[in-house]
C-alpha cells in the first residue's frame, strides 16, 4: 500500500498538471484560435489518432499487465521488454508509412496533417506501459509535467490569433513526442539490452489484438464523432464539441487518477490468487470516487452559464447548451474506466471489457447514422452520451455479478441529494451575479461547504472518516 500511496502522489501531480495548465490555456486558445481553428486542430488529430491506434496494437494495456506479471513472478523483464517493443516498432512504421501514403492521396491542409504525424512516431517511443507495469509512476509523471509546463510556456508566447493554428498544432504533438522520448534516459536501471527473434515478438501479437479490439470500438464512439462532425458539418462544429467536453475530461482524468495506480497493483494481486482482496480495494475506491464525481457533476451544472462567457470566450457562447448535458459523463465515464482498470483488466475478463467497448461502438454508429443526418450536431451528442451509458452499463452490470460487490445505494443517494441541494442553493445566491471569474470563485465557496456539510452530517463523508481512523 505504501506503493500505491507514493505512486497515487506523483500521479496527482501530473493529473493536477493536466487540469491547472487546461485551465489557464484553454481560454487563451479559445478566445485566439476560435471555433474554425479549434476544430480544424480537432479534426485532422481526429484521423491521426486512427493510426496511432493501429500503431500501438493494445502495447499500452497489454504491455502493462505482462511487466506487471513478469515483475511479480520474477521473470525475465528485459526479454518481456524488448520483445513487446520489436513488436510496437514494426507496427509504428508501417502505420506511419500508410498514415504519410493517404494523407497526401486524399487529404487537404496536409501540413496540419504532418505536424500530427508527430503523435504517431510518439508512439514508437512510448514506453510508459513499462513503469506502469513496475508501479514507478514518479519518472513517466515527473517527464511528462517538465514537457507539460513547456508546452504551455510556449502557448501563452506564441498563439495570438487563428493564423497560428498549425503553430499550435506542432507545439501540442511536439510535446507529445518529447514526453515519450524523455523517460528512455530511466531504463537502463531495469532493462538490459537482449537480442530478440522477430518470432517472438510477432507472438506478441495474439495478446495485444485482444487489449486492441476495445481500443478500437472506444475510438469508434469518441473519436468518430469528431471525424464525423468535421466531415459532415464543418470545422466549426468540431470545436463546439470537443471544447464542450473539454472540462468534462479534466475531471474525468483527476477522478481516475487512482485507477492508473491500481491497475499494476490490482494485476499482482490476481497473479498472486487474491481476487477476494482486489474486490475488497474497490468497494473503498469506487465509492470515494463517486462521492467526489458526483458533486463535480452538480457542480458543472452550477457554474455553466456564469463560465462559459468569460472562459470560452463569446465565440464560443453555443456550448452552454451543450455542457449541461455532457456533465453526467464525469460519473459514468469514471465509473467504467475504473471497472474496467481495476477488476477487468488485472483478472484477465477482456471478453466482458470488449463486449462493453463494442457495444458503445455499435450505438455510437447506428445512433449516429440515425440522429446525425436529421438533428445535426445534437445527433452526435446524444449518440455519445448513450454508448457512454451502455459501456459503463454493461462493466457495472458484470462487476455486480461475478463478485460480492454491492453498490452503497445508501451513501449514493446521499451524495446525489447532497449535489442537489448544492447546486439549487448556490444557483439561487448567485442567480443576479455577472458570467465572471469572481462569479465563479464564489460559486465554488459557497458550494463546496454545502456538499461537505451535508455528507458529513449524514456520516457518508470518507475523508472524515479516513481522519478518524489516522487518529487511532
Amino acid at each position: 500500500m505504501k506503493n500505491i500511496a507514493k505512486n497515487f502522489f506523483y500521479q496527482t501531480i501530473f493529473q493536477l498538471a493536466k487540469i491547472i495548465i487546461p485551465i489557464v490555456t484553454i481560454p487563451i486558445v479559445s478566445n485566439a484560435l476560435g471555433p474554425e481553428g479549434i476544430g480544424l486542430y480537432n479534426y485532422t488529430r481526429s484521423i491521426a489518432q486512427y493510426f496511432v491506434l493501429f500503431a500501438g496494437l493494445g502495447v499500452m494495456l497489454y504491455g502493462n499487465r505482462e511487466i506487471a506479471l513478469a515483475w511479480n513472478k520474477k521473470g525475465d523483464i528485459s526479454q518481456t521488454f524488448w520483445e513487446l517493443f520489436t513488436f510496437k516498432a514494426l507496427s509504428t512504421v508501417f502505420c506511419l508509412l500508410m498514415y504519410f501514403f493517404i494523407v497526401f492521396l486524399f487529404f487537404d491542409n496536409k501540413v496540419y496533417y504532418l505536424a500530427q504525424s508527430l503523435t504517431i512516431i510518439a508512439v514508437l517511443f512510448d514506453i510508459s506501459w513499462f513503469f506502469m507495469g513496475i508501479e514507478d509512476f514518479k519518472k513517466t509523471s515527473m517527464s511528462n509535467l517538465f514537457v507539460q509546463v513547456m508546452t504551455f510556456i510556449l502557448i501563452i508566447l506564441f498563439v495570438n490569433d487563428e493564423s497560428d493554428t498549425l503553430l499550435y498544432t506542432f507545439i501540442q504533438t511536439t510535446g507529445m513526442f518529447l514526453s515519450q522520448a524523455i523517460v528512455w534516459i530511466f531504463l537502463k536501471r531495469y532493462i538490459k539490452f537482449e537480442f530478440v527473434s522477430l518470432k517472438r515478438s510477432l507472438s506478441r501479437f495474439r495478446g495485444s489484438i485482444t487489449f486492441f479490439i476495445p481500443q478500437v470500438a472506444i475510438l469508434l464512439y469518441t473519436n468518430l464523432n469528431k471525424t464525423l462532425l468535421g466531415w459532415i458539418i464543418g470545422s466549426a462544429a468540431v470545436g463546439y464539441y470537443a471544447n464542450s467536453l473539454q472540462l468534462n475530461d479534466v475531471f474525468v482524468t483527476i477522478i481516475t487518477t487512482l485507477d492508473v495506480v491500481l491497475l499494476p497493483h490490482m494485476s499482482g494481486l490476481f497473479a498472486k490468487n487474491n481476487t477476494n482482496r482486489i474486490v475488497q480495494v474497490m468497494g473503498t475506491t469506487i465509492h470515494i470516487q463517486l462521492f467526489f464525481s458526483i458533486p463535480i457533476m452538480f457542480g458543472m451544472l452550477t457554474v455553466f452559464d456564469k463560465l462559459v462567457p468569460w472562459f470560452f470566450g463569446s465565440k464560443f457562447l453555443f456550448i452552454e447548451q451543450v455542457i449541461p448535458f455532457f456533465a453526467i459523463l464525469v460519473v459514468i465515464k469514471s465509473l467504467g474506466i475504473s471497472i474496467s482498470r481495476q477488476y477487468l483488466m488485472p483478472i484477465g475478463k477482456i471478453g466482458e471489457y470488449n463486449k462493453s467497448v463494442i457495444l458503445g461502438a455499435i450505438i455510437n454508429i447506428i445512433a449516429n447514422l440515425a440522429l446525425l443526418p436529421t438533428i445535426g450536431f445534437w445527433g452526435v451528442v446524444i449518440s455519445m452520451l448513450t454508448a457512454e451509458f451502455f459501456v459503463t452499463f454493461v462493466r457495472a452490470r458484470s462487476f455486480a455479478k461475478n463478485t460480492e460487490f454491492k453498490f452503497d445505494l445508501r451513501r449514493i443517494a446521499t451524495y446525489t441529494v447532497s449535489g442537489i441541494t448544492m447546486c439549487l442553493i448556490t444557483r439561487f445566491l448567485t442567480r443576479e451575479m455577472n458570467a465572471s471569474m469572481v462569479t465563479n470563485l464564489l460559486q465554488v465557496v459557497i458550494a463546496v461547504p454545502i456538499y461537505f456539510g451535508l455528507t458529513t452530517l449524514f456520516k457518508v463523508n470518507p475523508l472524515i472518516a479516513y481522519m478518524k481512523n489516522r487518529r487511532k
